[in-house]
C-alpha cells in the first residue's frame, strides 16, 4: 500500500513539474517576442498555482523589472533568500536579479551586497559564464556610481571570459554596457561600434526587448552627432518597436530623445508633445532618475516658450523628486533651471542665488571629478601593479605545476616501463605455456586419432571377416560339391558380396567427408515429385518386413526446393533401412514432411523396440552396435547414421535422435532452404 501511495505521489509530482515547465517555456517565448503584459499576467497566475517555484518567481521578477516595476520584483523574490533547497546556480541567479532591481531604484549598497555574493558563488563554481555575468553586473553598478574606470575594467573582464561563448544575451549585455560608457565619455565612434556588436548579439538571441533597447542607444548617438533628422526617423522606428512591448522605461527615454531632436529642428509643439509623453511613461516606472530627466526636458521646453506657470509646476515636481536623489549633476541642472526661471520671472535676487549655486556645484563637480580621476588613476596603477604581481605569481605557479607534472610524468613513464616489462614477461611465459600445452594436446589428439584409426581398422576388419568367411565356406562347398542347392549357395555368395560392397562404399564416403572432398550438387525439385518415390519405397520396405507405413506430407504440390537429391536419397534410405530393420512386427514406420520459409523438416519414427536413453547419444558413432533386442541378427555396417550425420552437416542442416512417442526411435532432420525457388 505504501509503495502504491509513493508511486502515485511521484507520478503527480512528475506531472506537476512537466506542466509547470511547459507553461513556463511558453511564457518565456512570449517575453522574447515582446508580449510582456500577457507574459506578466500569466506568470502571476502561475505564481499563485506554484507559490514555491523558484523558476516561476524569478521569471516573474524579470518580467516586472522589464516593466520597470523594480520594487514589486524585489518583493516577489526576496523571500527566496530564506530557502535552504536552492542550488548554487539558483542562488547566483537570485542574487543577480536582486542586485539589478536594487541598482535600478538607486539602492547601490544593497545592489553591491547581492552582486558581490553572486560573484563569490561564480568563483566557487569556477563557471566562466556565470563569472562573466557577475563582472558585467558589477561594472554597471560602478558605472551608476560614476566610477567609469572600475566599470570599464569589470566589463572588459566579462568580455574576455565570454570568448567563444554562444550566450548571445550576455554578450549583448556586456557590449551594450561598454557602448553606454563610451557614449558618456563622448567617444561616439567607439560607442557606435559597441552598440552595433550588441545589436548583432541581440538579434542572435531573438529578444525583442533588448533589440529595441540597443536600437534606442544607437539613436542617442545619432543625436549626439547632431544628425537630428536621421535621429527622428530612427526614434520613430524604435518607438514603434517599443510600444507593443509596453517597455515604459525605454519609451520614456525614446520620447525624451525625440523631444530633443524636434527642439533642435525648431518643431517646438512636437517637442513639447513628446516631452509630455516622456513624463507620462516615466511616471509608470519606479525610477526617480528617469522621472527627473523627463521633467527636466519638459521644463527646458517650457522655459524656451517662457511659460512661467507650467515651468513653476514642473520645477515643483523636480524639487520633490530630488529629495530622494543624491546626484550632483542633477542638482547642478536643477539650480540652472531655477536661475533661468527666476530670471524670466524678474526675480533677479533669486536668480543670482541659483546662479551662485550653479557655480558652486560646478566647482564641486570639477573638484570631485579631478579627485576621482586622481583616485581612479591611482587605483588603475595599483590594479596594474597587483595585476603584474598576479601574473608573476601565476607564472611561478605555472612553472611549479609544470615541474610537478614533469615529475609525475617521469614516474608514470618508469611505472609504465616496468609494467610493460612485467606484462611482456607474463606474456612470454604464457605463450611458452600455451605452446607447450598445445603441443601436448596435439600429441594426445594425434595419439587418440591413431587409436581411433586402429580401432576403426580393427572394427572394419571384423566387419569384413564375417562375410568373407561365409563367402569362403560357400565357395569351398561348391568346389567340393558339398552344397546340394547351388542356387541357394550362389544367392548367399551374391548377398555377402553386396554386403562387402556396401561396407566399402560406406567407408569410402566417410573418407571423402573426412578429407573434405565431397561437394553438393543442388538442383530445383518439386517436393511432391521428390517425396513420392520415398513414400513408395518405404511402402515396399515395410511390406517385406510385415510392417505398416504411415505418410504425413502436407507440402503443396506446387512448392519446390533447391537441394542435392542424391545426398538426400542416401540420408532418407539409410534412416528408412534402420527403421525397417530394427522395428518389431507387427509395427509401423511413419514419414512426416513439412516445409517452412527457411527449412525442410523431415521426421521418421517407428514403433518398439526403442533405444535406451544412455545409448541414443552413441548411435552416431562409427561402427557402434546396440547389444539389445533392437540389434537382433540383422545385417548392417554400423556406419549408416554416421554417414547421415556427415551428409547433413555438409548440407548445413541438423539431425537429432529422440525416444519416439510410439516406443521406438525418432529421427528428425532440418535442412536449410537458403536457395529455395518458387514456381507458383
Amino acid at each position: 500500500m505504501h509503495r502504491l501511495l509513493l508511486a502515485a505521489l511521484l507520478t503527480v509530482s512528475c506531472y506537476t513539474t512537466c506542466t509547470e515547465n511547459y507553461d513556463l517555456s511558453a511564457i518565456k517565448q512570449k517575453i522574447k517576442q515582446g508580449d510582456l503584459v500577457t507574459a506578466t499576467t500569466q506568470l502571476k497566475s502561475l505564481a499563485k498555482q506554484y507559490p514555491t517555484s523558484f523558476n516561476i518567481l524569478l521569471e516573474l521578477a524579470s518580467a516586472l523589472r522589464k516593466n520597470a516595476q523594480h520594487t514589486q520584483a524585489i518583493t516577489v523574490i526576496a523571500p527566496l533568500l530564506n530557502s535552504h533547497t536552492l542550488s548554487s546556480k539558483e542562488l547566483f541567479r537570485l542574487h543577480s536579479e536582486l542586485g539589478i532591481n536594487f541598482r535600478r531604484i538607486l539602492d547601490t549598497h544593497q545592489a553591491n551586497v547581492h552582486y558581490t555574493k553572486a560573484k563569490e558563488i561564480a568563483l566557487q563554481l569556477n563557471d566562466k559564464e556565470l563569472l562573466a555575468r557577475a563582472h558585467a553586473n558589477l561594472g554597471v553598478l560602478y558605472d551608476t556610481q560614476s566610477n567609469l574606470a572600475l566599470a570599464m575594467q569589470e566589463q572588459t573582464a566579462a568580455l574576455e571570459l565570454l570568448q567563444n561563448s554562444t550566450n548571445w544575451e550576455l554578450q549583448a549585455s556586456v557590449y551594450y554596457n561598454l557602448g553606454d560608457m563610451s557614449l558618456r565619455l563622448n567617444n561616439l565612434e567607439q560607442a557606435s561600434h559597441f552598440f552595433l556588436r550588441a545589436l548583432e548579439s541581440d538579434k542572435k538571441s531573438g529578444d525583442r526587448y533588448n533589440i529595441a533597447s540597443t536600437s534606442l542607444s544607437l539613436a542617442k548617438i545619432t543625436i549626439r552627432q547632431e544628425k537630428y533628422v536621421l535621429a527622428i526617423e530612427q526614434l520613430h522606428e524604435t518607438i514603434e518597436y517599443l510600444t507593443p512591448l509596453n517597455a515604459t522605461q525605454q519609451l520614456s527615454v525614446a520620447y525624451r530623445q525625440l523631444a530633443i531632436a524636434y527642439q533642435h529642428t525648431n518643431h517646438f509643439q512636437k517637442a513639447l508633445n513628446n516631452a509630455k509623453q516622456s513624463v507620462y511613461f516615466s511616471l509608470k516606472t519606479d525610477s526617480p532618475i528617469y522621472k527627473t530627466y523627463a521633467y527636466m526636458q519638459l521644463l527646458e521646453l517650457y522655459l524656451l516658450q517662457q511659460d512661467i506657470p507650467s515651468s513653476k509646476h514642473t520645477l515643483e515636481q523636480i524639487t520633490l523628486l530630488l529629495e530622494d536623489i543624491d546626484n550632483e549633476i542633477l542638482t547642478l541642472k536643477f539650480h540652472r533651471y531655477n536661475a533661468r526661471f527666476f530670471e524670466l520671472s524678474a526675480q533677479l535676487t533669486d536668480a543670482v542665488f541659483h546662479y551662485k549655486k550653479v557655480d558652486s556645484y560646478h566647482n564641486i563637480i570639477q573638484k570631485n571629478y579631478l579627485s576621482e580621476s586622481t583616485a581612479n588613476h591611482m587605483k588603475q596603477v595599483d590594479a596594474l601593479v597587483q595585476r603584474q604581481k598576479l601574473i608573476t605569481s601565476e607564472q611561478n605557479n605555472a612553472i611549479t605545476k609544470a615541474e610537478l607534472k614533469s615529475q609525475r610524468l617521469e614516474k608514470r613513464v618508469w611505472l609504465l616501463g616496468y609494467s610493460i616489462i612485467f606484462i611482456l614477461s607474463i606474456l612470454l611465459i604464457s605463450l611458452y605455456y600455451i605452446k607447450h600445452k598445445r603441443a601436448h594436446y596435439k600429441a594426445k589428439l594425434y595419439q587418440a586419432s591413431l587409436d581411433l584409426k586402429d580401432k576403426m581398422l580393427a572394427d572394419i576388419s571384423h566387419e569384413l571377416r564375417t562375410p568373407l568367411s561365409v563367402l569362403k565356406l560357400n565357395i569351398e562347398a561348391l568346389e567340393h560339391d558339398l552344397q546340394e542347392d547351388k542356387s541357394l549357395a550362389y544367392l548367399k555368395i551374391n548377398d555377402k558380396i553386396s554386403q562387402l560392397n556396401n561396407l566399402i562404399s560406406d567407408v569410402y564416403q566417410l573418407s571423402q567427408v573426412d578429407n573434405c572432398s565431397m561437394s553438393l550438387n543442388n538442383q530445383v525439385h518439386l517436393v511432391s515429385a521428390l517425396f513420392k518415390p520415398y513414400a513408395d519405397d518405404l511402402q515396399t520396405m515395410v511390406t517385406t518386413k510385415n510392417l505398416t507405413c504411415v505418410i504425413d506430407n502436407t507440402v503443396s504440390d506446387k512448392q519446390s526446393i533447391y537441394i542435392d537429391k542424391q545426398k538426400l536419397d542416401q540420408i532418407i534410405y539409410n534412416v528408412f533401412k534402420n527403421a525397417c530393420l530394427y522395428t518389431d512386427s507387427p509395427g509401423f514406420v511413419r514419414l512426416k514432411v513439412r516445409l517452412n520459409p527457411t527449412q525442410l523438416f523431415i521426421q521418421i519414427d517407428d514403433s518398439s523396440p526403442g533405444v535406451p536413453q544412455p545409448q541414443i547419444q552413441h548411435l552416431f558413432e562409427r561402427l557402434y552396435r546396440i547389444d539389445s533386442t533392437r540389434s537382433k541378427s540383422v545385417d548392417g555396417s554400423g556406419l549408416g547414421l554416421s554417414i547421415c550425420l556427415s551428409l547433413v552437416n555438409l548440407m548445413k542442416g541438423s539431425i537429432s535422435l529422440h525416444k519416439g512417442k510410439f516406443g521406438g526411435l525418432c529421427v528428425r532432420l532440418l535442412l536449410p532452404l537458403h536457395y529455395r525457388k518458387n514456381n507458383d
